[in-house]
């Protein structure tokens, strides 16, 4: 059996060293001797070698799924390697929505701009106190005003300007025209239309003088729109496109004489096509009656003009819009209507009037005019829409002050 010895040698051996592998390896956490070669010599001398077994050699543990065993050519001992873990389609990462740009929400829409297609009309009245501001220690109001007018026309595609008179307070002061003249000179490349009231042209006080030197023909005749002048700018006429339709503006100074009244039938009769607006500075009275100019020039003038359908005035406190009707072809019906509008602020508040003036928005597609006032030194709309603003001493109707009107020509 000599020849046994070193086979029994040989199968112990490689035993412990699969045992100490799986040992390594396995969930056992005791260690394994592993006999040097003087001790196997040893005990290989002195312990007689057993008789081989016929039973089978025990099996070792399987490895791990991602292991396998490769013998080494070069040792006995076997190498294990680590099996790559199966590669896993990598894992899109969440794309992040872009954080969405705060919304500008826009500054609500003044109510003096217009849309596309609405033309606006300017009218001013009686800013006499605005002329006279040092004297009564008033603010600078008046190009504030004009100035509103210049810098928003764009916003309001303003296309025309109305004043009903008294453009001063004190007409033998100088200093009242220079002012009333350098406030209106912002309105310049704008046509616009003047004419004197009762404060302009006092009779007494230097009548006509000054209002021809400042507001003269000469100073307005260089308007395209500018027509025909009666007696250097007293009155005259505007020839002026709104919304595509052809209107003509006529002017007449205060206390009009028979050839100032026939002037202005002549003018609108000149032009039968045109829709005809009268701008006068007395016509109604602070009650909402016609007054004594009022009446005349509604039976001399208004009942004489076919295509005359609206008629501007301030002169006395407050504002009110009468309607009034006239029957032209005289069959009995009185088919032809005709507003009758005063506007004047002057007695609102303690300034002067506020720095209030009309915004007549011509709406052709709508066949209205929507009218509103607006104080640009105040940033306010309306003065009576505050109960407080009541004039005590001069009825005021609030139902003429922000209004909307239908074309009567439409």
């Amino acid at each position: 059996m000599w020849y046994y010895a070193p086979m029994k040698k040989n199968v112990f051996t490689c035993l412990l060293l699969l045992l100490l592998i799986l040992g390594c390896e396995g969930p056992s956490k005791e260690a394994v001797a592993v006999p040097t070669a003087t001790q196997s010599v040893s005990a290989e001398m002195a312990t007689p070698a057993s008789e081989p077994s016929d039973a089978p050699a025990a099996t070792p543990e399987p490895y791990p799924a991602n292991e396998q065993i490769f013998v080494s050519s070069v040792t006995a001992s076997p190498t294990v390697e680590p099996t790559a873990a199966p590669t896993e389609a990598p894992t899109a990462e969440p794309t992040a929505e872009p954080t969405p740009a705060p919304t500008e929400v826009p500054a609500p829409k003044e109510r003096y701009a217009v849309e596309p297609g609405v033309e606006t009309v300017a009218w001013l009245s009686d800013t006499q106190h605005y002329a006279n501001y040092r004297a009564k220690n008033l603010p600078d109001i008046y190009p504030v005003m004009t100035g509103f007018l210049r810098d928003k026309a764009k916003e309001m595609n303003l296309v025309y300007i109305v004043h009903t008179g008294d453009l001063v307070h004190v007409n033998n002061d100088p200093e009242n025209w220079t002012t009333a003249r350098a406030a209106m000179d912002l309105l310049s490349g704008i046509p616009t239309g003047v004419l004197a009231g009762n404060h302009d042209m006092h009779p007494d006080k230097g009548g006509y003088k000054n209002y021809w030197q400042y507001f003269g023909e000469k100073q307005y005749n260089t308007q395209e729109c500018y027509g025909e002048s009666f007696e250097n700018n007293r009155g005259h006429y505007d020839l002026v496109t709104i919304c595509g339709r052809e209107y003509i503006f006529v002017y007449m100074s205060y206390d009009p004489s028979k050839k100032a009244m026939e002037f202005i039938v002549n003018s609108f009769l000149k032009y039968p096509d045109r829709v005809g607006i009268l701008c006068l500075h007395d016509f109604i009275t602070s009650e909402g009656k016609l007054s004594k100019t009022g009446m005349l020039l509604r039976t001399q003038v208004v009942a004489k003009c076919p295509n005359l359908y609206m008629v501007l005035c301030g002169h006395r406190y407050g504002f009110y819009t009468l309607e009034d009707a006239f029957d032209d072809d005289k069959d009995g019906v009185k088919e032809r209507k005709v507003y009758e509008i005063m506007m004047n602020y002057q007695a609102a508040g303690k300034v002067g009037g506020g720095g209030y003036l009309r915004l007549m928005q011509f709406d052709e597609e709508k066949h209205e005019i929507r009218c509103l006032n607006y104080s640009p030194y105040y940033d306010d709309y309306d003065w009576l829409d505050d109960p407080n603003n009541r004039e005590k001493h001069y009825e005021m109707d609030e139902t003429s002050e922000s209004f909307t009107l239908k074309m009567p020509w439409a």
